[in-house]
């Protein structure tokens, strides 16, 4: 198989209320430029990607046309989860796409070598995911806040997007949960709930998401030590 064909699907159709601005936190300003248009660019850039899925909030889709991006082939406005909107998205795309990515629409710092990574390891294995190894002690409580176990950190990690699967794989876990009515903030985790082995791809520093004041304020200076 060539796989020639890599699309990306880019859900951003939260509204961000735990940053508390007036628009979703993907269309606040970092560095005079959208969150989410600054995120779209890295694949827009990249030769390996020939298409993308952007899933907005309703009154937003001349926004994403307005930035010019002739690799956005998709726009659609996004469902009441996560899940629905990378399920839209994921309807859009076409039965002949060989490699799909997942990335956070307010992840802009993921870099191309990365991206790179993480096609190479689906190629590789079919579904991969990059991610950061915990450095915190983990306690799992039950629903009073007792503690109740302290897992093993060794193998522990925080996973990250872009999360990448073969076209059919991650077709057939979304049609799976659907069916199953099961949700999930996830991708892997679906892939994952049909028996197939997802491998974890070291991550990068910088791949940070974007949820609260504080996120965006670490993400200006980062923004800072690269231009």
């Amino acid at each position: 198989m060539t796989y020639e064909k890599t699309k990306v699907i880019i859900p951003a159709s939260g509204m961000g209320i735990r940053l508390g601005a007036d628009v979703p936190k993907q269309f606040l300003m970092l560095g005079g430029v959208h969150i989410l248009k600054r995120t779209i660019s890295i694949f827009q850039e990249m030769d390996e990607i020939d298409e993308i899925a952007v899933a907005v909030p309703p009154g937003y889709t001349e926004t994403i046309q307005a930035y010019g991006l002739d690799k956005v082939c998709y726009i659609v406005e996004g469902g009441d989860s996560r899940a629905a909107s990378v399920h839209s998205a994921l309807n859009m795309l076409p039965a002949n796409t060989d490699i799909v990515l997942i990335h956070d629409g307010v992840r802009p710092f993921a870099t191309p070598r990365l991206v790179r990574s993480i096609i190479e390891a689906v190629k590789k294995y079919g579904a991969a995911v990059p991610g950061v190894p915990v450095t915190d002690t983990i306690k799992q409580t039950d629903s009073a806040g007792k503690i109740t176990s302290t897992p093993d950190r060794t193998n522990l990690w925080r996973a990250q997007t872009p999360q990448g699967f073969t076209y059919d794989i991650i077709k057939a876990a979304y049609r799976q949960a659907e069916k199953g009515g099961f949700n999930a903030t996830d991708d892997s985790e679906l892939v994952e709930r049909m028996g197939v082995p997802v491998r974890v791809v070291p991550s990068e520093a910088g791949n940070i998401k974007i949820t609260t004041a504080e996120d965006l304020a670490v993400a200006s200076i980062w923004l800072g030590r690269q231009m």
